[in-house]
């Protein structure tokens, strides 16, 4: 790892700030870099939040951060053997530079490039007025607004939003073991209870529940006449 400090004027950067990642003038990825202090890029998986696993680039190559007082980002080389550049001018060791929203920057003789863009304008009408929405517009669609750029970004951001998992949904549910149990005690039948009319006892079974602490069980008696 790096013995580079994090400097305390570094904060997260606005919402919805984010790098274009270009190879040969096609864009390949947009990486969001707005919920962290500091970005690292290189090639070590465990330290760096954004990979870069040319062979020029090292291991903890550069940093990116953003000064919660001036408002701006900052590139910072972490003394890479092969240079951070900003257009052709290869950056300082250990000295913070500031980059622009549109800022082009790579790492090394990688032939990927990292421009620095802010998140994209919304639709009109989710912010403006009726006329706003008119103006430029034709059918409700507005001609000054790249929505595939929008799309594009509102994939990188919710990419990288994980999955929750109810855990206790997920854990299996025990089954109850319903256990039929024969009570042995014998029940007397009081000879009041007999119905002289029907000639059969009214209270010929009695049935009781037990709850446990495992099992719930149902109890039927047995039924011996004593007359």
């Amino acid at each position: 790892m790096t013995d580079f400090e994090i400097p305390k004027w570094a904060g997260k950067a606005p919402q919805g700030l984010h790098l274009d990642v270009y190879k040969a003038d096609q864009l390949i990825r947009k990486v969001m870099v707005d919920d962290k202090t500091c970005y690292y890029f290189g090639r070590n998986r465990d330290n760096c939040q954004v990979l870069v696993e040319h062979s020029s680039c090292s291991r903890v190559h550069c940093a990116l951060l953003y000064h919660k007082h001036l408002n701006r980002s900052f590139l910072v080389d972490l003394g890479s053997t092969h240079g951070t550049f900003v257009g052709n001018i290869r950056l300082e060791d250990k000295k913070p530079t500031p980059v622009q929203i549109g800022t082009t920057f790579k790492l090394g003789a990688s032939t990927r490039n990292f421009i620095i863009r802010e998140k994209p304008k919304q639709a009109a009408g989710a912010e403006g007025d009726a006329e706003d929405v008119m103006e430029g517009s034709f059918l409700g669609v507005n001609e000054n607004v790249d929505y595939e750029e929008i799309t594009e970004f509102n994939t990188a951001h919710n990419r990288r939003i994980p999955a929750v998992i109810d855990m206790a949904a997920a854990r299996p549910k025990r089954k109850r073991n319903l256990a039929l149990r024969f009570a042995e005690e014998d029940t007397v039948i009081n000879p009041e209870d007999v119905d002289p009319s029907v000639g059969r006892f009214r209270n010929l079974v009695s049935q009781s529940f037990i709850v446990g602490s495992e099992k719930v069980g149902i109890v039927m008696a047995r039924v011996r006449t004593f007359l």
